[in-house]
């Protein structure tokens, strides 16, 4: 017997297992921004800050599609375009100080990505809008403290998981401070602290999101 079917069979069906796991396969829970584990997020997100200032934009590409795949349970396809999207616009944002709208397509189509997937309510466009404002807010003085920052966070995550703002403040003011710290301390920051700042912030925005 020729040994060639064989070999075309076992390829073809290691192809389509292949195509399957990139994309179709995703992680098992629920479909919602609401259900991800607070300090696997705090952990990924220090690492994509240390690496955005750093300008390695191919680990913070990795870092998001990561954290996608796994919080979010997309595919590794939907995880890779919407980190994508993303990494473009941080990595485009860390290069300009103007014009900033033009960032808005690239994080729109992230959220839009996360809108579908979850089919949940909120405006993609109006969430991209929050999120850049508060980008914008960190590199303005007098509109940078903790507390304005931390604001315009809540804003987004409010809209996001819609839930009233007031119960995600907390949780945001204190993701704003450890992005002041990062900013404070610059090469020399204390990532231990920053790291602790964000894993609080995270494990309170789940409280505050998950019931």
């Amino acid at each position: 017997m020729s040994l060639r079917p064989i070999t075309i069979g076992v390829l073809l069906a290691i192809f389509a297992g292949g195509t399957y796991e990139l994309f179709f396969d995703a992680p098992s829970g629920p479909r919602t921004l609401r259900a991800f584990d607070p300090d696997r997020t705090a952990d990924l997100e220090v690492d994509m800050w240390r690496v955005y200032y750093t300008h390695e934009n191919t680990r913070l590409f990795a870092d998001l599609t990561t954290m996608l795949h796994e919080q979010n349970r997309y595919p590794w396809a939907e995880a890779g375009v919407a980190a994508y999207h993303l990494t473009r616009a941080a990595s485009t944002f860390a290069e300009t100080h103007t014009a900033y709208e033009l960032l808005l397509p690239d994080i729109e189509a992230a959220y839009a990505t996360a809108k579908d997937w979850t089919q949940a309510n909120f405006d993609p466009a109006a969430v991209a809008k929050a999120e850049l404002a508060w980008w914008v807010a960190r590199r303005i003085p007098g509109q940078n403290s903790p507390e304005q920052v931390g604001g315009l966070i809540a804003d987004e995550d409010a809209l996001l998981y819609g839930v009233p703002r007031d119960r995600v403040l907390a949780a945001s003011v204190l993701r704003a401070r450890a992005g002041r710290l990062r900013d404070d301390g610059g090469e020399n920051a204390d990532w231990a602290a920053v790291s602790d700042l964000l894993h609080q912030s995270y494990r309170q925005l789940h409280d505050a999101v998950s019931h």
